[in-house]
């Protein structure tokens, strides 16, 4: 079977349709989340406890960030961010696609001017402004857009302005017309024309308009990558995919410089012998010929290191400062952040929270940002395993305990895959009852989910901060039967070819009734039921050779690196179209990942339910009882559940704030939302499937806000566990060893490792 998933982007009103961007994911898009660091616990703390460490007081001197007052007026939006040759800021603006203005900042507030040029050259506003760059001279460059093809003009404030009819512009392919995503213009008035696509930057003369030569370029596939950037004299152009090149005036090659790779959209600057380059990482201070790479501003500590945030522009100041223009994508927003060095600042600040989990939090990393602003004398160090969900081993968790039970470990812990029952036993846990109830007070929240979580004998010990839905939907009959594991019994006793998920994989057959029947697996007493558990695997593979699973064991996906196995979420699913009398499954964890099962379900209407109730926490947030920075933990514990971060717009789970979940209906219907769809094709021995899926509407979003109210059961996944029985279950399923044997086996290890 091969599968495959496209992102669409659409761009709006620039109607670049032959070149439209297809990023190409698998369906790690869905569900994968960004790697983190490499470690596998908090920092030892020594004598001071766990996670409770000093920063250098020593040292003196960093940058701090500070927010920026963008000047926009009802319809402008921000083009991008340059300066003058004075060093000043400045931005340029559209206002509802045609009039452009510049504002300049001196210091204290900005100054206004209109560009009315622009209006003469195109008085019938056909042209979409998308980009300014001056020179220092004072003359505006406008790179614009008309239907698909790039139009550039030139003026200045007090001069008539000009359409450069450059003959490059004109020329069209099959493709269309050449699709210019960025603009640069040299000190010798030449314009630089990014071209990824082609992977090469044409250097356009300032005069003639000729195209004096191409340079080459990393090629990418993203229209909002930056190859090319202008410096003291000199342009830069990304020529390799971490290798910058850097020209003088006449184009000769003045040198080299590499950068560590970045994973999002990074920017660059320059000032003095220097250049600067901006990404989540930081601000890393570059030079020519040497690839010495100095981070003068760790990217955790500002905006750049935020998800939520993408670097569009950045210019270094007089006075060793930065200013950074951000891009908020799903909102549609800007954010500017000025960068200054203080140099009485400690360089590190005196406290650290340590944060371990062992995979990542993008909600956990946003708020470690907010957090660090509020409080500038903590630094939030998160951590993790550095692997997915899935691919935790059991010695990475026994390391992990066995420090925790030497009262070491970090402060503040992400509990998701961890033994919590085991944590909270033995007294690793803190108590957050009162936090909670704290919590709760301040505000509306899903307190089922809150409380259900990680609970004993009416305490709470830990909190999800983000939670998934899964859903339920197609057949009835099927739909029925996994009620309960007597009830699925009873049905393929009834019909033994009845495949109940119509196609399904192998793994999600294995761990989704592993999932839904885990309680009625292990007695009152806590052990396994051999017998039952044995009849689980004996199920699993009938299902597994009804539902055509062997069919999924090769090619089922393009490209797996990142995938994760979510227990819920069937990749066979979008099979339902052609076999009606099976149930489908998925975990809905953002507005997003409701796009291809809501269009399935339109198609067949179909009607989602929830599955048993269940639901997956997501970040489930504990406090260390060892950690001598009680207080501290249990502040960024109540700040992870504040408006300001539930309200963040991630995707790595819906928030537990009710007012924040009820926000998600703006997201669906938003530009982002009306500008972005996906595609998903699959062939399956010859039977073909082809969907085109959008953002779901805004009353599908609503009732599925509804259906999270019910949601009462938290689906458990104690990582060693599952280990154990994955690995087990699979020597059954590959016909290694019988039902009887596999389930003796679980029970076995699952018993000794409860027992340890």
């Amino acid at each position: 079977m091969n599968q495959k998933i496209s992102y669409i982007k659409k761009k709006k009103r620039l109607r670049l349709l032959a070149s439209v961007l297809f990023l190409t994911l698998t369906l790690t898009a869905l569900s994968a989340c960004s790697g983190g660091g490499t470690d596998t616990g908090g920092g030892d703390s020594g004598s001071d406890g766990a996670g409770g460490t000093s920063g250098n007081t020593s040292g003196k001197g960093r940058y701090i960030e500070e927010d920026m007052d963008v000047p926009l007026e009802d319809g402008e939006k921000i083009l991008n961010l340059t300066q003058t040759k004075d060093g000043a800021p400045v931005l340029f603006t559209s206002v509802n696609n045609s009039q452009v203005n510049r504002y300049e900042y001196n210091g204290n507030d900005w100054s206004k001017t209109a560009l009315d040029w622009i209006g003469q050259v195109y008085p019938d506003q056909s042209v979409i402004p998308v980009e300014v760059q001056e020179t220092a001279e004072g003359i505006q460059y406008v790179r614009g857009m008309e239907q698909e093809q790039s139009r550039i003009a030139r003026g200045g404030n007090g001069q008539n302005g000009e359409d450069l009819q450059i003959p490059l512009l004109t020329e069209q392919t099959e493709m269309g017309y050449p699709i210019i995503t960025g603009l640069v213009v040299d000190d010798a008035g030449n314009c630089w024309l990014q071209m990824p696509y082609q992977g090469i930057a044409a250097v356009i003369a300032g005069d003639t308009l000729e195209k004096l030569e191409e340079l080459p370029t990393a090629q990418s596939f993203s229209m909002m990558d930056r190859l090319i950037f202008q410096g003291n004299g000199t342009v830069a152009a990304n020529t390799d995919d971490n290798v910058y090149t850097v020209y003088e005036k006449n184009r000769e090659m003045q040198g080299s410089f590499s950068v560590k790779k970045k994973e999002g959209n990074a920017w660059m600057c320059s000032g003095d012998d220097h250049w600067y380059y901006i990404s989540e990482e930081g601000i890393t201070r570059l030079t020519v010929g040497n690839d010495t790479q100095e981070v003068i501003m760790d990217g955790s500590m500002g905006a750049m290191g935020s998800t939520v945030n993408t670097v569009m522009g950045a210019v270094r100041g007089n006075e060793d400062d930065f200013f950074i223009l951000y891009y908020q994508e799903k909102a549609g927003t800007h954010s500017l952040r000025h960068y200054v060095y203080d140099p009485e600042a400690s360089a590190v600040p005196e406290n650290t929270l340590h944060v371990f989990g062992l995979s990542d939090s993008d909600t956990v990393r946003e708020a470690a940002i907010g957090f660090q602003k509020k409080h500038p004398d903590v630094k939030v160090e998160f951590t993790t395993s550095g692997k997915h969900a899935g691919e935790v081993s059991s010695d990475d968790i026994r390391t992990l305990n066995t420090e925790l039970l030497s009262k070491k470990g970090a402060d503040v812990l992400l509990l998701d895959g961890l033994p919590m029952n085991a944590y909270i036993e033995k007294g690793i846990l803190a108590d957050l009852s009162e936090t909670a109830e704290e919590i709760m007070r301040s505000d509306t929240y899903l307190k089922e989910i809150l409380k259900n979580t990680a609970q004993k004998d009416g305490k709470l010990y830990g909190l999800p901060i983000k939670f998934g839905v899964p859903i339920l939907y197609g057949n009835e009959d099927a739909k029925k039967a996994l009620e309960s594991f007597d009830s699925l019994k009873a049905f393929l006793e009834k019909d033994p070819q009845a495949s109940v998920f119509g196609l399904a994989d192998r793994d999600y057959i294995r761990d989704f009734l592993f999932q839904i029947y885990q309680e009625e697996l292990f007695g009152e007493d806590g052990k396994v039921d051999q017998e039952k558990l044995a009849e689980l695997l004996e199920l699993a593979g009938k299902i597994a050779e009804n539902a055509k699973a062997s069919l999924f064991e090769e090619g089922l996906r393009e490209d797996e690196s990142g995938y994760i196995r979510d227990p819920f979420t069937n990749m066979g699913s979008e099979g339902l179209i052609n076999h009606p009398e099976g149930a489908a499954t998925t975990s809905i964890q953002s507005i997003s990942s409701m796009m291809i099962p809501y269009t399935v379900m339109r198609q067949k209407n179909l009607t989602p339910e929830t599955v048993r109730g269940f639901y997956q926490p997501m970040g489930v947030v504990g406090i260390n009882q060892n950690t001598d920075q009680m207080e501290t933990a249990k502040e960024f514990v109540t700040y992870l559940l504040s408006q300001e971060v539930q309200s963040a717009q991630l995707d790595d789970g819906f928030p537990v704030l009710e007012s924040a979940l009820q926000n998600k209906k703006s997201e669906a219907d938003s530009d982002y939302a009306s500008n972005f769809y996906m595609m998903s094709s699959w062939n399956l021995e010859g039977e073909e499937i082809q969907l085109e899926a959008g953002f779901p509407t805004v009353e599908e979003v609503e009732d599925l806000i509804k259906m999270c109210g019910t949601l009462i059961r938290p689906a458990e996944q104690e990582r060693i566990i599952w280990n154990l029985y994955q690995e087990e279950a699979d020597q059954y399923l590959g016909g290694s060893v019988d039902a009887e044997t596999a389930a003796e086996n679980i029970a076995r290890k699952v018993d000794t490792y409860l027992a340890e």
